[in-house]
């Protein structure tokens, strides 16, 4: 039996969070530490303000739409970072109740560190292009710019058009909101992989049901009795009904504590994809900055629901299959009561576990599939009313 523990480089992102105030170390927060994290806060929902006030005084369409798009996704950042900050030892206990266990085979093993791995593999592909577009959006345009350039035209209380201080000021400002929008997108990240780790610990408990009884080494288990392997039948079936129950209970944990920021990322991510083709199609704005920044945006929610629908889907289809994996067991030679219990938990089984929002939006690609209807339904209302 060996044991799988929380990858390298998500630990990077905890220690990230800790460095930076995000989180704290003991368990409570000193007064100091809940004004740093109350300051953060604040800070960024001034950003999300003054977004906003950018889309109300600009008389550019292209801005204003861009604006408004922008100011939904940092809405959604904002709840992930008052979770992320507020929420800090929920969040360690599902970490380390999902993403620690063991592992009886080592086949499972080779197989769940496979997949962990790809997946870190492209979780560091996805951070380096968000990194590049941080530092462009934030540093690399305000230099290149002739003259006095924002990235985001937010509504700031100094004019920044006109005095180099207030300039260097909102530019300041402009590139923090981007890095806590940054610390945000790693609170993504690092649900994505609670969520992976949930699938993949029904998909080891399947291999062990299919297993139930065996034993790894021949020459062990040509020596023992008939009576010792019912008993090992058993003790393995105990084991295994006690992980199910305690895999189910912690993933309705994890349930419960991302309803609110499932449903704010259902609700939203519909309107900023429309928003997103909308100005790609009508090419609303008019320069290659803002068609970029529409082109990531709207990648951005897309792949936000993809991820999140697709592994509650991995979710239910590895949960589903628990119940064949039971009766493909060596259970006929075992005793009525144990075969009682195999019958029992099979029903049991039978009901996948699936994770469902507001019971309107169920975990599976069917909602990503409706969101996406959704949100071209709504751009083909935009096209006929601007015409």
């Amino acid at each position: 039996m060996r044991s799988y523990k929380i990858q390298s480089e998500i630990n990077n992102m905890i220690t990230f969070f800790y460095r930076i105030g995000f989180w704290h170390r003991g368990p409570d927060a000193s007064p100091v530490q809940l004004i740093v994290k109350l300051f953060y806060c604040i800070l960024y929902s001034q950003f999300t303000a003054s977004l906003v006030g950018g889309a109300i005084i600009n008389p550019s369409i292209g801005e204003t739409v861009f604006l408004v798009e922008t100011s939904i996704i940092t809405i959604v950042f904002l709840a992930k970072l008052c979770f992320l900050m507020w929420k800090q030892n929920e969040i360690v206990e599902l970490l380390n109740g999902i993403c620690i266990f063991r592992i009886r085979y080592d086949e499972d093993f080779n197989r769940v560190d496979v997949k962990l791995r790809k997946f870190i593999k492209f979780v560091k592909v996805v951070v380096l292009v968000t990194l590049v577009a941080c530092v462009v959006e934030g540093i690399l345009i305000p230099i290149i710019k002739s003259g006095k350039y924002l990235f985001y035209k937010i509504a700031f209380p100094w004019d920044w058009k006109t005095n180099d201080v207030a300039y260097v000021a909102a530019v300041t400002f402009v590139f923090i909101e981007i890095l806590m929008s940054l610390a945000a997108f790693f609170f993504s990240i690092i649900i994505w992989y609670v969520l992976l780790n949930c699938s993949l610990r029904y998909e080891v408990l399947g291999n062990e049901l299919r297993k139930t009884g065996s034993e790894c080494d021949i020459e062990i288990e040509s020596k023992i009795s008939g009576q010792e392997r019912k008993n090992i039948f058993y003790t393995d079936l105990k084991e295994s009904i006690d992980n199910y129950t305690q895999i189910r209970k912690l993933i309705d944990q994890l349930e419960s504590f991302c309803f609110y920021l499932f449903l704010l990322q259902f609700c939203t991510s519909g309107l900023c994809i429309c928003g997103s083709i909308y100005s790609l199609a009508f090419d609303v704005g008019g320069n290659t900055v803002e068609r970029l920044c529409h082109i990531f945006n709207l990648v951005y929610n897309t792949s936000e629901i993809f991820m999140i629908t697709f592994f509650g889907n991995e979710i239910l289809v590895s949960s589903d299959r628990l119940s064949y994996c039971l009766f493909e067991s060596n259970f006929v030679n075992q005793t009525e009561s144990v075969k009682k219990l195999i019958i029992i938990f099979g029903e049991y089984l039978k009901q996948p576990h699936q994770l469902t929002i507001c019971n309107l939006y169920p975990l599976t690609l069917e909602t990503f599939t409706r969101i996406m209807k959704g949100a071209y339904s709504t751009f083909n209302i935009l096209t006929n009313l601007m015409q």
